[in-house]
């Protein structure tokens, strides 16, 4: 049911009685590098199952510095995710988790709103971020041009689930800024089974990740409150510019973080490489087919991986892509080689992060989600936010997945404690002013009379 059935559902009395507010907010969005979305060049192909138009309020005026700014937000989302992502190995998607974000900052206000918009900017800059910069990156990902015959393809969808008791509550103005800002479509899907939803909804992603991301929302991530569920996904594929001989990939020494040696399937090859090196800090660029770069950033001898993180900003990232680009760049002919590399995506939650990122009040009883819910907001609030992503580069090229799943429920009931009389006692009625004991006894089996 999309587009006109929703807005008619919309208007329709919901036929089984209301459950208590609650939505899941989820997004799956891949990159095709986690630099990519720092520095700014993209293509796409028209998404399937979703909407792939490109917003025409956002779509002009593409190389503002606003964007730039907004692009440069985005690294510095991305790099404190990772500084927090657990494992010696991680990958995020900042873009996955700005989507989520800027999916729920539709439906949100006040302190809520505003705390979302701080990731991006102060005040009007992070609103202008949010409302106008992010979505017009999007529309470039979405309106870009990367074709079968250049090997490299960019898939995305969105799309917007909604339970039909509360398909009246929705404003119709929130399901039209998701589909302007993020081009989401819209159906209706019941969650009173919330485990065959859950089953739907991750199909879905699947097919739209390649089957790469099969399960976005995990067990006990939606229930029977569960009102609203926005989902995007993107699967980037590409080939290398210039594609490795698997006949000279072999074993050689790598060097973990932890300082130990370890023997690692190794591609190899003579190429020219664009590199440079930038307060100490070895860049490479190995580009793929179209207009994607992977950029490898090795830090000094004496430097450990995670120092070098600490350091970075996303305008770090930006001048190491400027750099790079720049005509006087080197690209001597070199005997190139690098590990090859299969993370698959593991959920996790980064709502700590995202805390101490200074989101706090969209966690609690205090967010404002009117604009999401309408009359059904009093009391939800974001429950959790979770992602995934995993890349894998071979002799063929590079593939990259993220998802991004954020969850909003309503106010927490306090559980009382049990006080169960479910056995044998005794009892006594008291005169309470006096404390006299009028009757003492014992029940032992309140089945008998006698």
């Amino acid at each position: 049911m999309t587009g006109a059935r929703v807005q008619a559902a919309m208007q329709q009395r919901p036929g089984r009685a209301r459950r208590p507010n609650g939505v899941v907010v989820a997004a799956a969005v891949a990159a095709a590098a986690a630099m990519a979305a720092a520095g700014g060049a993209w293509a796409t192909s028209p998404a399937a199952g979703g909407s792939s138009a490109a917003p025409k309020a956002v779509a002009k005026n593409t190389n503002t510095s606003a964007q730039t700014a907004t692009a440069a937000a985005l690294g510095d989302l991305g790099l404190a995710l990772l500084r927090d992502a657990p494992g010696v190995n991680a990958v995020v998607s900042p873009l996955a988790v700005a989507t989520v974000l800027g999916m729920v900052q539709s439906g949100t206000t006040g302190a809520t709103e505003r705390e979302i918009e701080a990731l991006f900017g102060s005040a009007i800059d992070g609103r202008r971020a949010m409302r106008q910069a992010l979505p017009a990156l999007s529309a470039q990902v979405r309106a870009g041009g990367g074709t079968a015959d250049q090997a490299a393809t960019l898939k995305q969808a969105a799309r917007v689930w909604i339970d039909p008791t509360v398909a009246r509550a929705v404003p119709p103005s929130f399901q039209r800024r998701l589909a302007q800002r993020h081009g989401a479509d819209a159906t209706v899907l019941s969650f009173a089974e919330p485990e065959a939803a859950r089953a739907k909804i991750n199909q879905w992603t699947a097919e739209h990740t390649g089957g790469r991301v099969t399960e976005l929302l995990p067990a006990g991530s939606i229930g029977q409150s569960t009102q609203v569920t926005l989902t995007a996904a993107v699967h980037f594929r590409a080939a290398w510019d210039k594609r490795f001989d698997a006949a000279q990939t072999e074993p050689r020494p790598f060097q973990t973080a932890a300082g130990t040696q370890a023997s690692v399937p190794t591609l190899n090859d003579e190429r020219a490489v664009t590199q440079a090196v930038v307060d100490g800090t070895q860049l490479y660029t190995l580009p793929f087919a179209a207009a994607y770069d992977l950029v490898l950033a090795l830090p000094a001898a004496e430097r450990s991986v995670d120092a070098l993180l600490k350091d970075l900003s996303g305008g770090t990232l930006a001048r190491w892509r400027s750099t790079l680009a720049a005509p006087a760049a080197k690209a001597p002919r070199c005997s190139f080689s690098m590990p090859k590399v299969a993370f698959a995506p593991k959920a996790a939650s980064i709502k700590a992060s995202l805390e101490r990122l200074g989101i706090k009040t969209a966690f609690t009883s205090k967010a404002e989600l009117r604009p999401m819910l309408g009359r059904a907001s009093p009391g939800s609030h974001l429950d959790d936010v979770l992602q995934a992503a995993g890349v894998a580069f071979d002799e063929q090229g590079g593939e990259a997945v993220a998802t991004a799943a954020a969850t909003v429920k309503p106010k927490s009931l306090a559980v009382p404690t049990a006080c169960a009389v479910d056995r044998a006692f005794a009892f006594v009625v008291v005169h309470r002013d006096t404390g006299v004991p009028l009757f003492i006894g014992r029940v032992g089996d309140p089945t008998r009379s006698e």
